[in-house]
């Protein structure tokens, strides 16, 4: 009996194992995309880590699709963050930021869109962030869908607001559903 409950446990620890480093490679599914964890870091910003997900073979230097996920620690309401974020975003676009506030569960969702330009190239950034209290924990937690929108041509314009409307749409209830997941507290740089 003692030889069956050893070789059980010992089953139960590699199974455990294993499953451990299956997850270990963090991934997150949003607008039916995997997007697995690349880069995580130290932000001297928010005093916690930072974590970057993308799909694919996309990564912090070329993607299109990315998902952040942030932990401010000097924020404990998560409206007060999604009104400075969306002042910051109008300070750097000339295009409203709109913020969203759902009283009863004490989230908070921000989309604006961002204009970048790398000399080579010019894009639209759709940022979609929703902002929520985690229970036992300082500060607020922030996830972040954000999409790159080339823009280089009359085309991509017309693309664009051809798009944008149903895509945001899809995207902003998506992420209002998406539950924010823990923040993986190491160095990752996988590019």
């Amino acid at each position: 009996m003692k030889k069956i409950l050893t070789v059980l446990l010992i089953t139960i620890l590699t199974v455990g194992a294993a499953l451990a480093v299956t997850t270990s490679s963090k991934t997150i599914k949003f607008d039916n995309q995997i997007f697995t964890l690349k880069f995580s870091d130290y932000s001297n910003a928010t005093k916690s880590y930072i974590n970057e997900y993308y799909k694919g073979n996309e990564n912090g230097d070329k993607w299109t699709d990315l998902i952040g996920i942030y932990h401010i620690k000097n924020y404990s309401k998560p409206f007060n963050y999604a009104k400075d974020l969306a002042a910051g975003a109008s300070k750097q676009s000339p295009l409203d930021a709109q913020v969203m506030y759902n009283e009863k569960e004490n989230t908070a969702i921000v989309n604006f869109i961002l204009i970048g330009d790398t000399g080579k190239s010019k894009y639209l950034e759709q940022n979609i962030f929703k902002i929520e209290k985690i229970k036992n924990k300082s500060g607020v937690m922030a996830i972040q869908f954000a999409h790159k929108y080339p823009l280089n041509s009359k085309e991509d314009a017309e693309k664009f607001k051809e798009q944008l409307p149903g895509k945001q749409a899809k995207w902003l209830m998506e992420i209002d559903k998406l539950s924010i997941p823990n923040i993986v507290e190491r160095n990752i740089k996988s590019w």
